[in-house]
């Protein structure tokens, strides 16, 4: 809806006399109210005053016009740039003017490098930076849980990204919470830092921040030192899912796991559950087949049974065989037997008299008998 004009196309004031307060806050409401605005520039002079705020001025390549500006201190530590005589910026924010000093400024919101020079370079010190305070290292970072099932999720709710992420989730029963983000552009970096501090609070068990391949100029917002140091603090795992042309970004390089697209990063979060379902299935077939194996141990058993009760079966038989013949043998040898066909067994002192040389008169004998003994006198010998 536009403003209403009158004949000559101009915004209609109210017809009274301003005070120069009260047309200076006329003016400063009205740019409250306009839409942020983009400004290229070349920074000329900069400063930082006593509270961290930035005033800088900034000029046309030409030098034809100049333009006052301010960005607080805040702001400007979240813009990640420093800045220095003869960079090349774009600034986004609003006009304001300084009563007591009646100064036009332009309140800059946000502050982004120009050029792929530039950005390079602010990528590779901040990168050196991070890497020299141990930022990137394998050892601090954390391990993720197994079978996650709270997830928070930052990236654009619009787009194919979330729909691809959400598509390659098992079917594991997660909860996913989403919070929208800008990801787009250095103007992404206080969307992105400001869903950050809103998950830090919320049952979750894993953050995941995706968004699909860009430039290192699209790719500034993660590239940016105070986003990092967010990750890097999150009180859970963090995940970064994030497509590149050529330099990974940053923050990638800082969380905990680090997938190339958001389809990886849902595939991360199934690992352990998948490893889980398929011990689950192997522990089933190895169930389904123990009544199986129990039947077949069983018929084994029954068959060596059988088998040793044959083998025992022939070797008794075979047991009584000797005996028999060892009874047998015995029967034939034993001297009772001999005793009741008319022979007698002499002993003399206990021990048998098999010749008369042993002998000599007036010893006695023993005579055994198949019935009785003899005790008698040896009265003659004849060898």
């Amino acid at each position: 809806m536009t403003e209403p004009r009158d004949q000559e196309g101009q915004l209609p004031l109210p017809e009274k006399t301003f005070s120069v307060s009260e047309y200076v806050e006329l003016w400063n409401n009205f740019f409250k109210k306009i839409k942020p605005a983009k400004v290229l520039g070349e920074i000329s002079q900069v400063k930082s005053g006593p509270s961290g705020h930035i005033y800088f001025t900034i000029k046309d390549k030409s030098g034809t016009s100049i333009l006052d500006c301010i960005i607080w201190n805040r702001n400007y530590l979240m813009c990640g740039v420093k800045f220095e005589v003869g960079m090349e910026v774009i600034l986004q924010g609003r006009p304001s003017i300084y009563g007591p000093s009646g100064r036009f400024s332009f309140i800059a919101d946000t502050a982004e490098l120009v050029g792929e020079g530039a950005l390079k370079k602010a990528y590779d010190e901040l990168k050196k930076k991070l890497e020299k305070e141990g930022i990137f290292a394998e050892e601090r970072k954390r391990q993720l849980p197994e079978f996650v099932h709270k997830i928070g999720v930052i990236t654009s709710r619009e787009g194919a990204v979330i729909h691809d992420f959400v598509n390659n989730l098992g079917k594991f029963g997660f909860e996913t919470l989403l919070v929208d983000s800008r990801v787009e552009g250095q103007q992404a970096t206080k969307s992105l830092l400001d869903s950050v501090k809103t998950l830090r609070d919320k049952d979750i068990e894993v953050l995941v921040i995706i968004r699909g391949g860009g430039s290192l100029e699209s790719l500034q917002a993660f590239n940016n030192e105070a986003l990092i140091r967010e990750i890097v603090d999150f009180p859970v795992p963090v995940i970064a899912g994030i497509g590149h042309d050529q330099d990974v970004p940053l923050l990638a390089l800082a969380a905990d796991y680090m997938t190339s697209t958001p389809t990886a990063a849902a595939h991360l979060i199934n690992q352990s559950w998948e490893e889980a379902y398929s011990k689950i299935r192997a522990f089933a077939n190895i169930l389904n087949r123990i009544p199986t194996e129990i039947r077949r141990i069983s018929e084994g058993i029954d068959r060596a049974w059988l088998t040793t009760i044959e083998f025992l079966d022939g070797h008794i038989k075979d047991i009584r065989q000797i005996l028999a013949m060892a009874e047998q043998m015995t029967k034939l040898n034993d001297p009772t037997r001999q005793l009741k066909l008319g022979y007698s067994i002499a002993r003399q002192g206990g021990k048998i008299v098999r010749d008369a040389s042993q002998l000599k008169k007036g010893d006695t004998l023993h005579i055994q008998l198949a019935k009785g003994e003899i005790e008698t006198e040896v009265k003659n010998i004849n060898k």
